[in-house]
């Protein structure tokens, strides 16, 4: 079992990081040809660009992250960022792209895979309390038959299950946690992790499941409290306040008779939309906004939080949306401007929500764990920052240590509960401890 804690020191001093709003920048582009029926010019869809961007929230102004394009798609099934390494992570078919945000280069390109058949790691989010990637890996089951028009075997899909698992974003391995089978559906409505509970959260319709991130069981699980034809989407954490906001989308329709059919219809007739939040216990959805504040939202584009003007942030397609988390009012909304010919800005994160959180519920002791009821107090890195050397406090002895850059190659190695780091350049270090009971814990150490 791995139990992974901050320094409060870490939180105060190391990247107080000026927020970055990031997303995919995406181009298209079109070919032109005659259609002769219609007797017209006729555009069709070609290929298309990506590249990492940053949206200001202001003015609506989306800025290329350095000068790399690359030709390839992204998958709508996930998007996440880690602030402490500075990485944008995104789907490419059945791969997992890396990001520097820094530069907007692409700094990983890794085939999913794991212990089961699919190479699928979807609806996935970093967790800020334990520097982890966690996601949903559909697990289906086929039925073989017999295909007397083709004269050969053919799978069909017979049964779906979802398992939880974590990633390692450089190696494209997804490890499964725990043997829950969860519901056979979600939906792209929107995912979060309450990182101070250590729970997952996601949309299967009508339900929001929680999902233990120590064991991978289910959690809470709540039917979604909403009158009919209404829906809660694009929703994300906020550790601003602890809760987890969303919008509420009501459709409202008209009965009309069809003359064809012969029987009366329901049709679309509007839709509003409102800042909400969601009792993840009870399913209990309450508005924020007193009414409607916007035509539509789109979930390619995603949502955010800036916990420093409680504002939530939402994408319409063309416009870029800001509502106070306080009132439900729309404080800003802006068109999304564009460098370069590019038209879309999607999967939409930010930097600085829940940037230095820190777990709060430790694992269940359903094992013998040493570590399991160890408080963050009681295993830290004295000094936190540190220039010349450090050592570690622990209650359970540590018999090695070893100190990866945030790239994961290896660079330090001791057996002893201090260490010369005098020789590192000045940045952002991870420091693993194997204790006496085998187990291990991950720190972050920053080098001044």
């Amino acid at each position: 079992m791995k139990s992974i804690y901050f320094s409060c020191l870490l939180i105060a001093l190391s990247v107080s990081s000026i927020a970055q709003h990031v997303g995919i920048v995406r181009k298209n582009f079109y070919s032109q040809y005659y259609d002769s029926v219609l007797n017209i010019n006729v555009q069709m869809f070609d290929s298309s660009t990506i590249r990492l961007g940053s949206v200001n929230t202001q003015t609506g102004n989306v800025t290329n992250l350095g000068g790399a394009e690359y030709t390839m798609n992204i998958n709508l099934t996930g998007a996440t960022v880690d602030p402490y390494a500075n990485r944008y992570f995104v789907s490419s078919g059945n791969n997992l792209l890396t990001f520097d945000i820094a530069n907007g280069a692409l700094a990983g390109n890794a085939p999913i895979s794991g212990p089961l058949a699919t190479s699928a790691f979807q609806n996935y989010r970093f967790n800020p309390s334990d520097t982890v990637i966690y996601g949903l890996v559909p697990d289906n089951y086929y039925s073989t038959y017999f295909d007397s028009l083709t004269m050969s075997l053919v799978q069909v899909l017979d049964s779906a299950h979802i398992r939880f698992a974590s990633i390692d974003p450089v190696s494209g391995i997804y490890a499964l946690i725990g043997n829950a089978h969860l519901d056979n559906v979600y939906t792209l409505a929107g995912n979060s992790i309450d990182p101070h509970q250590m729970v997952f959260y996601y949309s299967a319709v009508d339900t929001l499941v929680g999902i233990d991130l120590y064991t991978g069981s289910v959690y809470s699980q709540a039917a979604i409290q909403l009158p009919p034809h209404a829906f809660f989407e694009n929703f994300t954490y906020s550790c601003a306040d602890s809760s987890i906001y969303g919008l509420t989308r009501q459709n409202y329709f008209v009965t009309v008779y069809d003359s064809v059919l012969q029987q009366f219809v329901d049709l679309l007739d509007s839709t509003t939309i409102r800042l909400s939040k969601i009792d993840p216990a009870t399913g209990i959805v309450s508005y924020i906004s007193p009414s409607g504040i916007a035509l539509g939202a789109t979930l390619n584009g995603s949502c955010f939080i800036d916990p420093n003007t409680m504002t939530y942030y939402f994408s319409t397609g063309p416009d870029l949306v800001g509502v106070s988390l306080l009132t439900g009012l729309i404080t800003t909304s802006v068109v999304k401007t564009f460098q370069g010919g590019a038209t879309f800005f999607d999967m939409m994160r930010s930097t600085q929500n829940c940037f230095g959180s820190e777990k709060v519920r430790t694992q269940i002791a359903t094992t013998s764990s040493a570590l399991s009821d160890v408080s963050p107090t009681m295993l830290r890195i004295v000094p936190n920052p540190a220039h010349d050397y450090f050592s570690i406090q622990s209650a359970v002895p540590v018999s090695a240590m070893n100190v990866y850059d945030l790239a994961g190659k290896l660079l330090l190695s001791s057996s002893a509960p201090s260490l010369n780091i005098r020789d590192l350049p000045p940045g952002l270090y991870s420091v693993k401890l194997t204790h006496n009971t085998g187990e291990v814990s991950v720190l972050k150490l920053l080098k001044q």
